[in-house]
Protein backbone atom coordinates (compact mmCIF):
# COMPACT_ATOMS: atom_id res chain seq x y z
CA UNK A 1 0.00 0.00 0.00
CA UNK A 2 1.65 3.33 -1.11
CA UNK A 3 1.79 6.10 1.62
CA UNK A 4 1.15 9.58 1.15
CA UNK A 5 4.78 10.62 1.95
CA UNK A 6 6.21 8.01 -0.57
CA UNK A 7 3.69 10.00 -3.18
CA UNK A 8 4.62 13.21 -2.46
CA UNK A 9 8.41 12.03 -2.63
CA UNK A 10 7.65 10.39 -6.09
CA UNK A 11 6.13 13.73 -7.16
CA UNK A 12 9.07 16.09 -6.00
CA UNK A 13 11.64 13.72 -8.32
CA UNK A 14 9.31 13.66 -11.27
CA UNK A 15 9.70 17.89 -11.06
CA UNK A 16 13.55 17.83 -10.87
CA UNK A 17 14.19 15.15 -13.86
CA UNK A 18 12.01 17.30 -15.99
CA UNK A 19 13.56 20.71 -15.06
CA UNK A 20 16.77 19.00 -15.92
CA UNK A 21 15.91 17.46 -18.93
CA UNK A 22 14.87 21.18 -19.63
CA UNK A 23 17.75 22.85 -19.09
CA UNK A 24 19.41 20.35 -20.79
CA UNK A 25 17.50 20.67 -23.89
CA UNK A 26 17.68 24.31 -23.85
CA UNK A 27 21.53 24.47 -23.36
CA UNK A 28 21.89 22.39 -26.15
CA UNK A 29 19.52 24.49 -28.64
CA UNK A 30 21.36 27.31 -27.16
CA UNK A 31 24.79 25.99 -28.18
CA UNK A 32 23.29 24.32 -31.53
CA UNK A 33 21.48 27.65 -32.41
CA UNK A 34 24.36 30.03 -31.80
CA UNK A 35 26.76 27.73 -33.60
CA UNK A 36 24.11 28.15 -36.75
CA UNK A 37 24.21 31.42 -36.22
CA UNK A 38 27.97 32.09 -36.19
CA UNK A 39 28.19 29.36 -39.96
CA UNK A 40 25.43 31.66 -41.22
CA UNK A 41 26.78 34.18 -40.22
CA UNK A 42 30.19 33.01 -41.67
CA UNK A 43 29.15 32.13 -44.99
CA UNK A 44 27.61 35.44 -45.44
CA UNK A 45 30.92 37.22 -44.82
CA UNK A 46 32.30 34.98 -47.64
CA UNK A 47 29.58 35.20 -49.81
CA UNK A 48 30.28 38.97 -49.64
CA UNK A 49 33.70 38.92 -49.63
CA UNK A 50 34.24 37.06 -53.29
CA UNK A 51 31.26 40.07 -54.43
CA UNK A 52 33.52 42.52 -53.25
CA UNK A 53 36.69 40.21 -54.37
CA UNK A 54 34.91 40.44 -57.87
CA UNK A 55 34.11 43.76 -57.50
CA UNK A 56 38.21 44.59 -57.02
CA UNK A 57 38.95 41.86 -59.67
CA UNK A 58 36.76 44.08 -62.31
CA UNK A 59 38.75 47.69 -60.90
CA UNK A 60 41.56 46.21 -61.19
CA UNK A 61 41.21 45.49 -64.51
CA UNK A 62 40.11 48.31 -66.23
CA UNK A 63 43.56 50.11 -64.37
CA UNK A 64 45.80 47.17 -65.36
CA UNK A 65 45.23 46.16 -68.63
CA UNK A 66 42.39 49.13 -69.95
CA UNK A 67 42.52 52.73 -70.85
CA UNK A 68 41.58 54.28 -66.98
CA UNK A 69 44.68 55.28 -64.20
CA UNK A 70 42.43 54.83 -60.85
CA UNK A 71 40.07 53.13 -59.02
CA UNK A 72 38.47 52.88 -56.09
CA UNK A 73 36.23 50.19 -54.35
CA UNK A 74 34.51 49.03 -51.42
CA UNK A 75 35.09 46.07 -49.94
CA UNK A 76 32.21 46.22 -47.18
CA UNK A 77 34.11 43.96 -45.16
CA UNK A 78 35.85 44.59 -41.30
CA UNK A 79 39.25 44.49 -40.66
CA UNK A 80 41.01 43.73 -37.61
CA UNK A 81 44.76 44.37 -39.27
CA UNK A 82 44.30 40.28 -40.21
CA UNK A 83 41.77 40.06 -42.01
CA UNK A 84 42.36 42.16 -45.09
CA UNK A 85 45.90 41.99 -46.28
CA UNK A 86 48.16 42.26 -49.05
CA UNK A 87 51.02 40.01 -49.80
CA UNK A 88 53.73 38.78 -51.97
CA UNK A 89 53.19 35.40 -52.29
CA UNK A 90 52.85 33.31 -55.65
CA UNK A 91 54.66 33.29 -58.70
CA UNK A 92 54.28 32.58 -62.48
CA UNK A 93 56.73 31.84 -64.74
CA UNK A 94 56.34 30.97 -68.91
CA UNK A 95 58.81 29.50 -70.58
CA UNK A 96 59.90 28.10 -74.36
CA UNK A 97 61.29 25.05 -75.11
CA UNK A 98 62.52 24.55 -78.80
CA UNK A 99 62.66 20.95 -79.75
CA UNK A 100 66.30 21.14 -80.79
CA UNK A 101 67.30 21.88 -77.38
CA UNK A 102 67.34 24.66 -74.87
CA UNK A 103 64.98 26.94 -72.82
CA UNK A 104 63.92 30.56 -73.58
CA UNK A 105 61.97 31.78 -70.06
CA UNK A 106 59.79 34.90 -71.16
CA UNK A 107 58.77 35.85 -67.84
CA UNK A 108 59.49 34.92 -64.27
CA UNK A 109 56.76 36.99 -62.58
CA UNK A 110 55.97 37.30 -58.10
CA UNK A 111 51.72 37.49 -58.54
CA UNK A 112 50.69 39.30 -54.96
CA UNK A 113 47.82 39.41 -53.76
CA UNK A 114 44.92 40.59 -51.90
CA UNK A 115 43.33 38.19 -49.41
CA UNK A 116 40.62 38.61 -47.40
CA UNK A 117 41.10 35.70 -44.73
CA UNK A 118 37.74 34.37 -42.16
CA UNK A 119 38.35 31.27 -39.85
CA UNK A 120 40.27 28.99 -42.34
CA UNK A 121 39.01 30.46 -45.52
CA UNK A 122 40.72 32.58 -47.32
CA UNK A 123 39.25 34.77 -50.49
CA UNK A 124 42.15 36.35 -52.88
CA UNK A 125 42.36 38.39 -56.02
CA UNK A 126 45.65 37.30 -57.50
CA UNK A 127 46.78 37.54 -60.98
CA UNK A 128 43.74 38.59 -62.29
CA UNK A 129 41.86 36.50 -60.73
CA UNK A 130 40.22 35.10 -57.63
CA UNK A 131 40.56 32.26 -55.25
CA UNK A 132 39.25 30.74 -52.61
CA UNK A 133 40.79 28.05 -50.60
CA UNK A 134 39.58 26.57 -47.96
CA UNK A 135 41.72 23.57 -45.89
CA UNK A 136 43.69 21.79 -48.49
CA UNK A 137 41.02 22.78 -51.47
CA UNK A 138 40.61 25.50 -53.48
CA UNK A 139 38.10 26.81 -55.96
CA UNK A 140 38.28 29.99 -59.01
CA UNK A 141 35.50 32.64 -57.93
CA UNK A 142 36.54 34.58 -60.95
CA UNK A 143 38.85 33.43 -63.63
CA UNK A 144 42.61 35.39 -64.40
CA UNK A 145 43.72 37.34 -67.54
CA UNK A 146 44.48 34.28 -69.12
CA UNK A 147 42.97 33.46 -72.82
CA UNK A 148 43.33 30.76 -75.03
CA UNK A 149 41.85 30.75 -78.49
CA UNK A 150 42.17 27.95 -81.30
CA UNK A 151 46.28 28.62 -81.02
CA UNK A 152 46.63 31.61 -79.57
CA UNK A 153 47.52 31.70 -75.97
CA UNK A 154 46.95 35.79 -74.67
CA UNK A 155 48.30 36.28 -70.89
CA UNK A 156 48.32 40.03 -69.83
CA UNK A 157 49.17 39.60 -66.31
CA UNK A 158 48.26 41.25 -63.85
CA UNK A 159 50.31 42.42 -60.88
CA UNK A 160 49.67 43.65 -57.58
CA UNK A 161 51.99 45.84 -55.42
CA UNK A 162 51.23 48.74 -53.06
CA UNK A 163 52.28 50.16 -49.53
CA UNK A 164 51.27 50.33 -46.30
CA UNK A 165 48.02 48.26 -44.29
CA UNK A 166 44.81 47.72 -46.51
CA UNK A 167 41.78 49.12 -45.38
CA UNK A 168 37.87 47.88 -46.89
CA UNK A 169 38.03 51.19 -48.63
CA UNK A 170 40.49 50.65 -51.35
CA UNK A 171 41.80 52.52 -54.17
CA UNK A 172 44.04 51.14 -57.15
CA UNK A 173 46.73 52.59 -59.29
CA UNK A 174 48.66 52.33 -62.52
CA UNK A 175 52.32 51.44 -61.58
CA UNK A 176 53.81 52.58 -64.88
CA UNK A 177 53.16 51.05 -68.16
CA UNK A 178 52.83 47.38 -69.30
CA UNK A 179 55.93 45.15 -69.73
CA UNK A 180 55.81 43.37 -73.01
CA UNK A 181 57.35 39.85 -72.45
CA UNK A 182 56.64 38.31 -75.93
CA UNK A 183 56.87 39.08 -78.43
CA UNK A 184 59.88 40.77 -78.65
CA UNK A 185 62.74 41.79 -81.12
CA UNK A 186 65.08 38.68 -80.14
CA UNK A 187 65.25 36.05 -82.23
CA UNK A 188 64.25 33.70 -79.83
CA UNK A 189 61.05 35.32 -78.74
CA UNK A 190 59.09 35.94 -81.87
CA UNK A 191 55.65 34.83 -83.79
CA UNK A 192 54.65 32.78 -84.74
CA UNK A 193 55.95 29.61 -82.31
CA UNK A 194 57.79 26.59 -83.97
CA UNK A 195 58.74 23.24 -82.83
CA UNK A 196 58.85 23.90 -79.39
CA UNK A 197 56.98 23.53 -75.96
CA UNK A 198 55.78 26.03 -73.91
CA UNK A 199 55.49 25.25 -70.11
CA UNK A 200 53.51 27.75 -68.22
CA UNK A 201 54.19 27.25 -64.37
CA UNK A 202 52.13 28.55 -61.41
CA UNK A 203 53.28 28.66 -57.55
CA UNK A 204 50.06 30.00 -55.44
CA UNK A 205 48.12 28.53 -52.46
CA UNK A 206 45.74 28.33 -54.79
CA UNK A 207 47.42 26.41 -57.29
CA UNK A 208 44.87 23.56 -57.12
CA UNK A 209 42.23 25.95 -58.66
CA UNK A 210 44.81 27.61 -61.42
CA UNK A 211 45.38 23.96 -62.29
CA UNK A 212 41.57 23.47 -62.84
CA UNK A 213 40.93 26.58 -64.73
CA UNK A 214 44.16 25.20 -67.43
CA UNK A 215 42.13 21.78 -67.62
CA UNK A 216 38.83 23.84 -68.28
CA UNK A 217 39.80 26.27 -70.42
CA UNK A 218 42.75 25.29 -72.36
CA UNK A 219 42.75 21.03 -72.48
CA UNK A 220 46.15 21.10 -72.43
CA UNK A 221 48.52 18.45 -70.36
CA UNK A 222 48.50 19.98 -66.49
CA UNK A 223 50.80 18.23 -63.97
CA UNK A 224 50.88 19.05 -60.05
CA UNK A 225 53.30 19.63 -57.88
CA UNK A 226 51.61 19.48 -54.54
CA UNK A 227 54.77 19.43 -52.08
CA UNK A 228 55.76 22.65 -53.97
CA UNK A 229 52.25 23.73 -54.09
CA UNK A 230 52.52 24.66 -57.49
CA UNK A 231 51.30 23.23 -61.34
CA UNK A 232 51.99 23.53 -64.94
CA UNK A 233 50.59 23.69 -68.04
CA UNK A 234 52.06 22.23 -71.15
CA UNK A 235 51.21 23.63 -74.43
CA UNK A 236 52.94 22.63 -77.98
CA UNK A 237 53.19 23.91 -81.42
CA UNK A 238 52.03 22.56 -84.30
CA UNK A 239 53.41 20.34 -86.03
CA UNK A 240 53.47 20.85 -90.06
CA UNK A 241 53.07 17.73 -91.42
CA UNK A 242 51.47 18.24 -94.35
CA UNK A 243 49.50 15.72 -96.87
CA UNK A 244 51.72 12.99 -98.31
CA UNK A 245 51.93 13.54 -101.95
CA UNK A 246 54.91 12.60 -103.17
CA UNK A 247 57.62 9.33 -102.97
CA UNK A 248 60.41 10.99 -101.79
CA UNK A 249 60.44 13.85 -99.36
CA UNK A 250 63.71 15.00 -98.67
CA UNK A 251 63.70 17.57 -95.46
CA UNK A 252 67.94 18.18 -95.51
CA UNK A 253 69.21 20.96 -98.35
CA UNK A 254 72.00 18.72 -99.07
CA UNK A 255 71.92 16.83 -102.71
CA UNK A 256 69.20 14.52 -103.10
CA UNK A 257 71.17 12.31 -105.43
CA UNK A 258 69.50 9.52 -107.97
CA UNK A 259 72.15 7.33 -109.97
CA UNK A 260 70.97 4.76 -112.67
CA UNK A 261 74.52 3.26 -112.93
CA UNK A 262 74.02 -0.74 -111.89
CA UNK A 263 70.74 -0.84 -112.99
CA UNK A 264 67.65 1.31 -113.70
CA UNK A 265 66.95 3.61 -110.46
CA UNK A 266 63.68 5.09 -110.28
CA UNK A 267 60.21 6.77 -108.87
CA UNK A 268 56.55 5.73 -109.93
CA UNK A 269 53.07 5.45 -108.49
CA UNK A 270 50.17 3.10 -107.52
CA UNK A 271 47.15 3.31 -105.65
CA UNK A 272 46.53 0.87 -103.22
CA UNK A 273 43.19 2.16 -102.39
CA UNK A 274 42.10 0.73 -106.23
CA UNK A 275 45.03 -2.20 -106.33
CA UNK A 276 48.30 -3.43 -105.58
CA UNK A 277 51.16 -2.09 -107.65
CA UNK A 278 51.23 -5.01 -110.12
CA UNK A 279 47.08 -3.75 -111.37
CA UNK A 280 47.80 0.21 -110.75
CA UNK A 281 51.01 1.17 -111.94
CA UNK A 282 51.10 4.62 -112.85
CA UNK A 283 53.53 7.98 -113.44
CA UNK A 284 52.99 10.27 -110.25
CA UNK A 285 55.94 9.20 -108.26
CA UNK A 286 56.56 12.83 -107.27
CA UNK A 287 59.45 13.94 -105.57
CA UNK A 288 60.11 17.34 -103.20
CA UNK A 289 62.85 18.13 -101.58
CA UNK A 290 64.63 21.02 -99.74
CA UNK A 291 67.28 21.26 -102.03
CA UNK A 292 69.12 20.66 -105.20
CA UNK A 293 68.95 17.23 -107.03
CA UNK A 294 71.71 15.02 -109.31
CA UNK A 295 70.38 12.39 -111.72
CA UNK A 296 72.54 10.60 -113.70
CA UNK A 297 73.04 7.36 -115.12
CA UNK A 298 69.44 6.14 -116.36
CA UNK A 299 67.75 7.96 -113.32
CA UNK A 300 63.93 8.32 -114.13
CA UNK A 301 61.50 10.26 -112.41
CA UNK A 302 58.29 9.23 -113.51
CA UNK A 303 56.25 11.89 -111.77
CA UNK A 304 57.08 15.78 -111.19
CA UNK A 305 60.10 16.79 -109.56
CA UNK A 306 60.01 20.24 -106.60
CA UNK A 307 62.60 21.85 -105.29
CA UNK A 308 62.91 24.70 -103.22
CA UNK A 309 66.58 25.50 -103.56
CA UNK A 310 69.94 24.25 -104.52
CA UNK A 311 71.07 22.97 -108.85
CA UNK A 312 68.96 20.77 -110.50
CA UNK A 313 71.57 18.05 -112.19
CA UNK A 314 70.52 15.85 -115.00
CA UNK A 315 74.16 14.69 -115.96
CA UNK A 316 73.44 12.14 -118.93
CA UNK A 317 71.38 12.06 -121.93
CA UNK A 318 69.47 8.98 -120.83
CA UNK A 319 68.00 10.87 -117.58
CA UNK A 320 64.68 11.78 -117.70
CA UNK A 321 60.96 13.76 -115.91
CA UNK A 322 58.38 12.44 -116.92
CA UNK A 323 56.34 15.21 -115.70
CA UNK A 324 57.05 18.77 -114.60
CA UNK A 325 60.33 20.41 -113.19
CA UNK A 326 59.73 23.12 -110.63
CA UNK A 327 62.85 24.35 -109.49
CA UNK A 328 63.32 27.13 -106.69
CA UNK A 329 67.54 27.40 -107.15
CA UNK A 330 69.09 27.10 -110.69
CA UNK A 331 69.32 24.37 -113.27
CA UNK A 332 72.32 22.49 -115.25
CA UNK A 333 70.64 19.91 -117.42
CA UNK A 334 72.36 17.72 -120.19
CA UNK A 335 71.28 18.84 -123.73
CA UNK A 336 69.59 15.31 -124.23
CA UNK A 337 68.11 14.97 -120.88
CA UNK A 338 64.42 14.62 -121.26
CA UNK A 339 61.85 16.74 -118.85
CA UNK A 340 58.21 15.45 -120.34
CA UNK A 341 56.01 18.23 -118.63
CA UNK A 342 56.92 22.24 -118.52
CA UNK A 343 59.89 23.80 -116.57
CA UNK A 344 59.80 26.72 -114.20
CA UNK A 345 61.71 28.55 -111.46
CA UNK A 346 58.81 28.61 -109.28
CA UNK A 347 59.63 25.85 -106.97
CA UNK A 348 59.09 25.84 -103.59
CA UNK A 349 58.30 23.06 -101.18
CA UNK A 350 56.50 23.43 -97.79
CA UNK A 351 58.06 22.63 -94.36
CA UNK A 352 57.58 19.47 -92.66
CA UNK A 353 58.76 19.90 -89.04
CA UNK A 354 60.62 16.60 -87.41
CA UNK A 355 58.48 14.84 -84.81
CA UNK A 356 60.88 14.04 -81.92
CA UNK A 357 58.88 14.85 -79.23
CA UNK A 358 55.95 12.99 -80.60
CA UNK A 359 58.02 9.75 -80.29
CA UNK A 360 59.79 11.08 -76.66
CA UNK A 361 56.11 11.00 -75.31
CA UNK A 362 54.87 7.92 -76.77
CA UNK A 363 58.03 6.24 -75.71
CA UNK A 364 57.51 7.60 -71.94
CA UNK A 365 53.60 6.80 -72.42
CA UNK A 366 54.19 3.14 -73.60
CA UNK A 367 56.78 2.30 -71.27
CA UNK A 368 54.76 3.15 -68.07
CA UNK A 369 51.33 1.37 -69.51
CA UNK A 370 51.45 -1.22 -72.35
CA UNK A 371 50.15 -4.86 -72.77
CA UNK A 372 53.21 -6.71 -73.18
CA UNK A 373 52.08 -9.02 -70.44
CA UNK A 374 48.80 -9.81 -72.22
CA UNK A 375 50.48 -11.35 -75.18
CA UNK A 376 53.46 -14.49 -75.44
CA UNK A 377 54.81 -12.71 -78.03
CA UNK A 378 56.94 -10.03 -75.61
CA UNK A 379 58.93 -11.45 -72.91
CA UNK A 380 59.41 -8.38 -70.53
CA UNK A 381 60.45 -5.62 -72.92
CA UNK A 382 61.92 -8.12 -75.76
CA UNK A 383 60.41 -10.38 -78.11
CA UNK A 384 59.97 -13.70 -76.63
CA UNK A 385 63.33 -15.81 -77.36
CA UNK A 386 62.19 -18.96 -77.32
CA UNK A 387 59.60 -18.54 -80.33
CA UNK A 388 60.68 -17.28 -84.39
CA UNK A 389 57.51 -15.95 -85.14
CA UNK A 390 55.51 -12.92 -83.18
CA UNK A 391 52.04 -12.24 -83.28
CA UNK A 392 50.75 -8.91 -81.94
CA UNK A 393 47.12 -7.72 -81.97
CA UNK A 394 45.40 -4.49 -81.13
CA UNK A 395 47.17 -2.85 -78.67
CA UNK A 396 50.28 -1.07 -76.80
CA UNK A 397 53.53 -2.27 -76.66
CA UNK A 398 57.19 -1.70 -75.73
CA UNK A 399 60.25 -3.42 -77.30
CA UNK A 400 63.55 -2.68 -76.36
CA UNK A 401 65.17 -3.01 -79.60
CA UNK A 402 63.54 -5.05 -83.02
CA UNK A 403 66.35 -7.04 -84.62
CA UNK A 404 64.67 -9.53 -86.81
CA UNK A 405 66.51 -12.15 -88.19
CA UNK A 406 66.63 -14.30 -91.53
CA UNK A 407 63.82 -17.27 -90.63
CA UNK A 408 62.14 -14.77 -88.06
CA UNK A 409 58.82 -13.00 -88.71
CA UNK A 410 56.82 -10.24 -86.59
CA UNK A 411 53.19 -10.84 -87.29
CA UNK A 412 51.29 -7.37 -86.88
CA UNK A 413 47.36 -8.58 -87.24
CA UNK A 414 45.27 -5.50 -87.28
CA UNK A 415 41.82 -7.38 -86.74
CA UNK A 416 41.19 -6.03 -83.87
CA UNK A 417 41.98 -2.18 -84.54
CA UNK A 418 45.35 -0.24 -84.46
CA UNK A 419 48.63 -1.44 -83.16
CA UNK A 420 51.55 0.86 -81.35
CA UNK A 421 54.67 -0.31 -80.78
CA UNK A 422 57.41 1.76 -79.43
CA UNK A 423 60.80 0.65 -79.90
CA UNK A 424 63.17 2.10 -77.42
CA UNK A 425 66.24 1.46 -80.19
CA UNK A 426 66.97 0.64 -83.64
CA UNK A 427 64.75 -0.92 -85.90
CA UNK A 428 67.19 -4.09 -88.09
CA UNK A 429 65.57 -6.48 -90.27
CA UNK A 430 68.18 -8.31 -91.80
CA UNK A 431 66.16 -11.07 -93.95
CA UNK A 432 63.76 -11.31 -91.57
CA UNK A 433 59.79 -10.74 -92.00
CA UNK A 434 57.24 -7.97 -90.73
CA UNK A 435 54.01 -9.12 -91.78
CA UNK A 436 50.96 -7.11 -91.39
CA UNK A 437 47.43 -8.37 -91.59
CA UNK A 438 44.12 -7.43 -91.80
CA UNK A 439 45.19 -3.89 -92.55
CA UNK A 440 41.67 -2.42 -93.91
CA UNK A 441 40.59 -2.62 -89.56
CA UNK A 442 43.81 -0.30 -88.30
CA UNK A 443 46.92 1.07 -88.44
CA UNK A 444 50.18 -0.46 -87.32
CA UNK A 445 52.23 2.46 -85.68
CA UNK A 446 56.14 1.99 -84.85
CA UNK A 447 57.38 4.75 -83.01
CA UNK A 448 61.64 4.13 -83.30
CA UNK A 449 64.16 6.04 -80.89
CA UNK A 450 67.23 5.05 -82.09
CA UNK A 451 68.68 6.80 -85.15
CA UNK A 452 68.68 3.65 -87.64
CA UNK A 453 65.69 1.93 -89.51
CA UNK A 454 67.71 -0.76 -91.45
CA UNK A 455 65.79 -3.25 -93.93
CA UNK A 456 68.47 -5.59 -96.16
CA UNK A 457 69.56 -8.64 -96.91
CA UNK A 458 66.33 -9.86 -98.37
CA UNK A 459 64.32 -8.62 -95.59
CA UNK A 460 60.47 -7.87 -96.24
CA UNK A 461 57.83 -5.82 -94.62
CA UNK A 462 54.51 -6.20 -96.11
CA UNK A 463 51.25 -5.73 -96.21
CA UNK A 464 48.14 -7.46 -98.61
CA UNK A 465 47.56 -5.09 -101.33
CA UNK A 466 50.76 -3.39 -100.41
CA UNK A 467 48.20 -1.11 -98.77
CA UNK A 468 51.18 0.74 -97.63
CA UNK A 469 48.83 3.10 -95.05
CA UNK A 470 48.53 0.05 -92.91
CA UNK A 471 52.23 0.41 -91.59
CA UNK A 472 54.19 3.70 -90.39
CA UNK A 473 57.46 4.23 -88.84
CA UNK A 474 58.17 7.08 -87.06
CA UNK A 475 61.90 8.07 -86.11
CA UNK A 476 63.27 11.16 -84.73
CA UNK A 477 65.63 14.03 -86.50
CA UNK A 478 69.08 12.26 -87.29
CA UNK A 479 67.61 8.84 -88.79
CA UNK A 480 69.88 7.15 -90.77
CA UNK A 481 68.07 4.38 -93.17
CA UNK A 482 69.46 2.01 -95.71
CA UNK A 483 66.39 -0.26 -97.91
CA UNK A 484 69.39 -2.68 -99.44
CA UNK A 485 69.77 -5.68 -101.21
CA UNK A 486 67.99 -7.58 -104.45
CA UNK A 487 64.89 -9.23 -103.01
CA UNK A 488 64.61 -6.72 -100.25
CA UNK A 489 60.91 -4.87 -100.05
CA UNK A 490 59.42 -2.36 -97.80
CA UNK A 491 55.52 -1.53 -97.81
CA UNK A 492 54.46 1.20 -95.44
CA UNK A 493 55.65 4.83 -94.59
CA UNK A 494 59.02 5.47 -93.03
CA UNK A 495 58.36 9.46 -91.78
CA UNK A 496 61.81 10.19 -90.67
CA UNK A 497 61.66 14.69 -91.07
CA UNK A 498 64.89 15.84 -89.97
CA UNK A 499 65.83 19.19 -88.66
CA UNK A 500 67.69 22.51 -89.87
CA UNK A 501 70.69 21.45 -87.64
CA UNK A 502 71.01 17.60 -88.07
CA UNK A 503 70.66 15.71 -91.68
CA UNK A 504 70.22 12.06 -91.36
CA UNK A 505 70.82 9.85 -94.58
CA UNK A 506 68.22 7.88 -96.64
CA UNK A 507 69.73 5.35 -99.21
CA UNK A 508 67.49 2.83 -101.49
CA UNK A 509 69.90 0.74 -103.23
CA UNK A 510 70.70 -2.14 -104.49
CA UNK A 511 67.52 -3.26 -106.54
CA UNK A 512 65.56 -3.10 -103.35
CA UNK A 513 62.00 -1.65 -103.47
CA UNK A 514 59.69 0.47 -101.42
CA UNK A 515 56.22 0.79 -101.96
CA UNK A 516 54.63 3.94 -100.23
CA UNK A 517 56.82 6.73 -99.42
CA UNK A 518 59.86 8.35 -97.70
CA UNK A 519 60.06 11.48 -95.50
CA UNK A 520 63.86 11.82 -94.15
CA UNK A 521 66.55 13.76 -94.49
CA UNK A 522 69.44 13.35 -97.14
CA UNK A 523 68.54 10.71 -99.10
CA UNK A 524 69.64 8.88 -102.09
CA UNK A 525 68.27 6.53 -104.81
CA UNK A 526 71.14 4.11 -106.37
CA UNK A 527 72.35 0.88 -108.07
CA UNK A 528 68.60 0.16 -109.46
CA UNK A 529 66.92 1.23 -106.04
CA UNK A 530 63.38 2.30 -106.52
CA UNK A 531 60.09 3.69 -104.67
CA UNK A 532 56.74 3.08 -105.84
CA UNK A 533 54.75 6.14 -103.97
CA UNK A 534 51.21 5.07 -102.87
CA UNK A 535 48.89 7.58 -104.05
CA UNK A 536 46.39 6.27 -101.29
CA UNK A 537 48.05 7.90 -98.44
CA UNK A 538 47.15 11.39 -99.53
CA UNK A 539 43.87 10.57 -98.15
CA UNK A 540 44.76 9.56 -94.75
CA UNK A 541 46.34 11.51 -92.20
CA UNK A 542 50.24 11.90 -91.82
CA UNK A 543 50.75 11.54 -88.27
CA UNK A 544 48.36 9.54 -85.85
CA UNK A 545 44.79 11.34 -84.55
CA UNK A 546 45.69 11.07 -80.97
CA UNK A 547 49.11 13.72 -81.77
CA UNK A 548 47.21 16.02 -83.51
CA UNK A 549 44.47 16.56 -81.28
CA UNK A 550 47.29 17.61 -78.75
CA UNK A 551 46.42 21.72 -77.60
CA UNK A 552 48.39 23.79 -79.89
CA UNK A 553 50.01 27.03 -79.81
CA UNK A 554 51.23 29.41 -82.23
CA UNK A 555 51.23 32.77 -81.38
CA UNK A 556 51.98 34.26 -77.62
CA UNK A 557 51.29 37.33 -76.54
CA UNK A 558 52.73 38.47 -72.61
CA UNK A 559 52.78 41.15 -70.81
CA UNK A 560 53.36 42.56 -67.47
CA UNK A 561 50.51 45.00 -65.82
CA UNK A 562 51.10 46.33 -62.74
CA UNK A 563 48.69 48.07 -60.25
CA UNK A 564 49.32 49.61 -56.49
CA UNK A 565 46.12 48.43 -53.95
CA UNK A 566 46.15 51.14 -50.99
CA UNK A 567 43.79 52.47 -48.44
CA UNK A 568 42.12 55.12 -49.50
Amino acid sequence: MTTASARAQTETLGVVLLLAVTLAGTGLVVAFGSSMLDDSKRAAELDSAEHAMTQLDSKASLVGIGDTDTQRVNLGVENDGRTLARTDGGWMRVEVHPDDGGEVEVMNQTLGAVVYRNGETTVAYQGGGVWKRTGDGATMVSPPEFHYRETTLTLPLVVVGGEGALEPRLEITKNGTAESKFPLAEPEKTNPLSEATVNVTVRSDYYRAWGSFFEQRTGGEVEYDHSAESVTLTLVTPTKAPKIEQGLASTSPSELVIQGSGGSSFTDSYNSSVGPYSETEGTNGTIKTVGGVSLSGGAVIEGDLVTGGGVVKMESANTEIVGNLSYGGSTALHKKATIGGWTADNGSVEQIDPIGSMIENQAASLAADNDNGATEAIDGRSLNATKSTWTLTSGNYYLDDLDIASGETLVLDLNGGDIDLVIDDDVTLSGGKITVQNPDNGTANLYATGRSVSVTNAASVSVSGDESPALRIYAPPGTSATFSGEETRFVGVLYAPDSKSQYGDVSVTSHARVYGAIVGGKTTLKSGGRVHYDQALVTTKTLPAEFTSVPRVTYMHVSVNRVNVTAV
